[in-house]
């Protein structure tokens, strides 16, 4: 069995004083220059943009060829203290194409090896962010865990902005992989969990800082459709909308364990606030031409945040209901979020679209008896009164068609998905049954 990495030292000498050092210093690093990422430019009929594009992917992948073949402690020396290593990360975790804004084949067909370029990038990236998160490569090459926490952390080799990113570009394909190496980290690192938290709060006051734009004293600002400017504020931050789901939607599904912190920090009532307001001001500029280009948008941005706030809903105050855990505690959260729905009817009718609350009621009515007919009644009306002034077609045929179940149905997002009526998106359904309708026919569009 070796040396911990973190527990190694080596002598050096300086003149006539020798010098004793841990073996991971900034004295064994390489100093290998590292370019930084830049995307595919959006004109590939420009020669000198896509000729740089190609050279500098070209780097970028001889330069992380290279690291990967380093030894444990030289690898670690370079990473942890070279700063052109960490420019070119950030430069890849926040530049790189996002799977819901995926660049189609045909946009690399005339840059010749642009698409394996691109992927070959993304996979020696994935391979080298492995590495940065395994605290044990063998018997002899592994760091103490307490020193592996350290170094990562002390080091910024990863924060959770970083994480959040690697989460957004291979949770889709490499779930189970990423499953392990982020619960390593945090494992390893307590004070991630602490700045996840603070990491929360600062997403939510950009959120409310982003609003302010759609918002004045007295309420919606009125915008005009024919006011290019209003609408692009509106295609901003309806992409903006897109990103942060998506990302936190993949980031959970990888770490499912911090969704009771986002709980906690009340990002589900910042998504109902937030969306609701979005939802007022895309109704005063839905004819414009620039909204409708980006109705496909719309539709995976909606998705994407209602999904994110059921599976908080779901994670965090219907499922401890059903294994009878704080029972009195989560029917006051569910009743808090119940009141606010109710007044947020925009945001109510787009989770109905997906979703149904009339089935979270009916598990909390058989679960506990904290909810009277009242309270049973007056949620009851609301989710009907929401979608009588805001549900689409198809939500406002649940009115009609929707009958009571017999059975007590789960309160995971899986089951409460509802079936599509066209046949070709239900033979989708029946091999992906957690999948909706909407969500199916956003991928239908972009395929």
């Amino acid at each position: 069995m070796g040396i911990p990495l973190d527990q190694q030292f080596k002598i050096e000498k300086k003149g006539i004083m020798e010098e004793r050092l841990p073996v991971l210093h900034p004295s064994g690093m390489e100093h290998h220059y590292f370019v930084t990422y830049i995307s595919l430019p959006p004109d590939v009929e420009d020669g000198a943009a896509v000729e740089q594009w190609t050279e500098r992917m070209t780097f970028i992948q001889e330069d992380l060829s290279w690291l990967l073949q380093q030894d444990h402690t030289k690898f670690w020396c370079e990473v942890a203290f070279n700063k052109d290593f960490h420019s070119m990360l950030d430069s890849y975790l926040r530049y790189a194409p996002r799977p819901q804004r995926c660049i189609g084949i045909d946009h690399y067909s005339s840059i010749k090896n642009g698409k394996e370029l691109e992927d070959s990038v993304s996979r020696l990236m994935f391979m080298c962010i492995l590495r940065l998160s395994t605290h044990k490569e063998s018997a002899e090459n592994f760091f103490t865990p307490e020193g592996f926490g350290h170094v990562i952390y002390d080091n910024y080799i990863f924060d959770i902005p970083r994480l959040f990113d690697i989460c957004s570009l291979y949770a889709i394909n490499n779930k189970e992989l990423l499953s392990k190496m982020i619960g390593n980290i945090f494992k390893q690192q307590e004070g991630y969990t602490r700045d996840l938290s603070d990491a929360i709060k600062s997403i939510k006051d950009v959120i409310t800082k982003r609003m302010k734009v759609f918002l004045t004293q007295t309420g919606p600002k009125k915008l005009h459709t024919t006011a290019t400017s209003s609408s692009q504020e509106l295609i901003d931050l309806l992409y903006y909308i897109l990103d942060l789901s998506c990302t936190i939607n993949r980031f959970l599904s990888v770490n499912p364990q911090s969704k009771i912190t986002f709980f906690h920090e009340d990002f589900h009532l910042t998504l109902i606030h937030s969306f609701e307001t979005f939802l007022r001001a895309y109704e005063r500029v839905q004819q414009s031409n620039e909204i409708s280009d980006n109705i496909d948008i719309f539709e995976e941005a909606k998705y994407e945040t209602i999904v994110l706030f059921n599976d908080l809903l779901a994670s965090c105050c219907v499922d401890p209901l059903l294994i009878n855990e704080n029972k009195s505690e989560n029917v006051e959260s569910i009743n808090n979020i119940f009141s606010l729905l109710i007044t947020e009817k925009r945001f109510l009718a787009a989770y109905e679209d997906y979703f149904s609350l009339d089935q979270i009621i009916d598990i909390v009515h058989q679960t506990t008896d904290l909810l009277d007919d009242q309270q049973i009644k007056f949620y009851t009306d609301g989710v009907k009164q929401a979608i009588e002034l805001y549900g689409t077609p198809s939500c406002q045929r649940k009115l009609i068609s929707e009958q009571p179940s017999s059975s007590q149905p789960s309160a995971s997002s899986n089951t409460l998905v509802k079936k599509s009526t066209n046949p070709d998106i239900q033979k989708i359904q029946d091999m992906f049954p957690h999948l909706d309708e909407k969500y199916i026919q956003v991928s239908l569009l972009n395929s």
